[in-house]
């Protein structure tokens, strides 16, 4: 398949999925984190074309660019991957990268805050089982989501970056609702 991101037999890659709806300094931050702590070759920023349950998203072309822009350094790789092997989970992702890159080593990625809905994602437990899953601190993540993660996930001491997209998009809407002074 053409246009899929560029990977040799042995690399470690990260897989740091995601709306990004808008990406920001905190996805950077958990990204660098793993990249830095699990001395992977790259991170592939994978846009999600539709998160499943996050249904209200901006457009996917306006979700890319933000990803874009937000991603520093030639170790950070956005790609539309999911988009171009029509997946919509991530159980789906990780069976196809499986297929297509034999020879690589992944790691999926995530901010701890996702550990709060994880077992709603479809297939979750295979998820779990696929790939070794790195988590990077969050605020608003408590022990008790870590408790919950299976006992071989990866967890990585870091210190706390507190800009999410939920708040940039309240503070957005916000600016947007507020009326103009004369």
């Amino acid at each position: 398949m053409r246009d899929l991101p560029l990977a040799y037999p042995g690399m470690r890659i990260g897989l740091f999925g995601g709306s990004f709806d808008p990406a920001h300094e905190g996805h950077q931050h958990v990204a660098e984190t793993a990249l830095k702590r699990m001395q992977l070759d790259r991170v592939w920023w994978m846009v999600s074309p539709q998160n499943p349950l996050k249904p209200q998203s901006s457009s996917f072309a306006k979700r890319m660019r933000s990803a874009q822009k937000a991603a520093r350094g030639s170790k950070m790789i956005v790609t539309d991957i999911e988009k171009r092997l029509r997946c919509g989970y991530t159980f789906e992702t990780l069976r196809e990268l499986k297929r297509l890159y034999p020879g690589l080593d992944f790691f999926l990625v995530m901010g701890a805050d996702n550990l709060a809905n994880f077992r709603k994602w479809k297939n979750w437990r295979e998820v779990a089982e696929a790939i070794p899953v790195v988590i990077v601190p969050r605020p608003g993540a408590g022990a008790r989501e870590r408790l919950e993660a299976p006992k071989d996930w990866i967890f990585l001491n870091a210190r706390l970056h507190p800009q999410s997209s939920t708040a940039l998009r309240k503070r957005k809407r916000a600016a947007v609702a507020k009326p103009a002074r004369k």
